[in-house]
């Protein structure tokens, strides 16, 4: 099956459910959705280890899974009100510590030489996509959780998509702008640029008051989003090409692993969230 067929299947497929998701079961703080965004989440944390370091030893093990799990149950706790907010980077803090200590107890010599880059990958999972892309869980303490969920989820994979088809139709003579990747064109990032911006706009039209009825501060989000997922796309082909790997994992056939599916998601997420907040604060 074509790339082409597999996103469209993709989204007429899994947008469809997620969408169910979020405006048939908005208990308890919209718990379902959030569960599936922590599972994207905690799998894209061990294809993000994978990428960076690529084995483990039963205590990288444990740290890993405590950062994998933790993050997104602790933001969705704190988005239901049951602990403070704010816990979840108390959490981190604690964390880093850790990471930085336990290394000083190393007993085996032949690993001293990689205290360095396995500090540094476990640094990077607290952000990528741990706390990045556990953003999508905020979205639901903002104005209009539902429409939040709604909003993001199409102007990303819209952006995907229109960026792919006007990159496959015309944007032969416009690739390698970008050596780390050099399939994507710029025709593709200005189509899934400007798909971003007509998302928005249209959106503004159904439902204005998601912008505060102002229709500049739909084309700022937009235009930022559109960036955004262009950028986080192009980092996972940075992280990917550095493990010399084609896919960050296998579990999607012919669309690679879950962190290679949700790349353009984890920018956007903390981007998104910031953006509609400050609107909120505004209308």
């Amino acid at each position: 099956m074509s790339n082409l067929k597999l996103r469209v299947l993709l989204i007429f497929t899994v947008l469809p459910l997620l969408f169910s998701l979020v405006f048939l079961l908005p208990y308890f703080n919209y718990l379902a959705i959030s569960i599936v965004a922590a599972a994207f989440s905690i799998s894209g944390t061990y294809e993000t280890w994978k990428l960076f370091y690529g084995k483990y030893s039963k205590t990288d093990f444990a740290f890993v899974t405590l950062i994998a799990y933790s993050i997104p149950l602790l933001v969705y706790l704190e988005s239901a009100s049951i602990i403070p907010f704010n816990t979840v980077y108390y959490f981190a803090g604690i964390i880093i510590f850790m990471i930085f200590t336990y290394q000083i107890f190393s007993r085996d010599e032949n690993l001293y030489s990689e205290i360095n880059k396995k500090t540094s990958s476990m640094l990077i999972l607290m952000f990528y996509p741990g706390l990045f892309f556990s953003y999508t869980i905020r979205f639901t303490t903002l104005h209009y959780p539902s429409y939040a969920l709604l909003v993001f989820m199409l102007v990303v994979f819209i952006n995907d998509i229109c960026a792919y088809i006007t990159g496959m139709l015309w944007g032969s003579s416009s690739r390698k702008v970008i050596p780390i990747s050099p399939k994507k064109s710029l025709i593709g990032f200005i189509g899934g640029f400007t798909s971003s911006i007509l998302s928005t706009t249209i959106f503004y039209f159904i439902f204005p008051p998601f912008f505060s009825n102002n229709y500049f501060y739909s084309l700022v989000t937009g235009a930022l989003i559109g960036i955004v997922s262009i950028v986080g796309d192009l980092n996972e082909s940075a992280m990917k090409r550095s493990a010399r790997l084609k896919d960050s994992g296998d579990v999607l056939p012919g669309r690679g692993g879950i962190l290679d599916n949700i790349d353009s998601l984890i920018f956007s997420a903390p981007v998104f969230y910031y953006i509609i907040r400050y609107i909120s604060f505004q209308g």
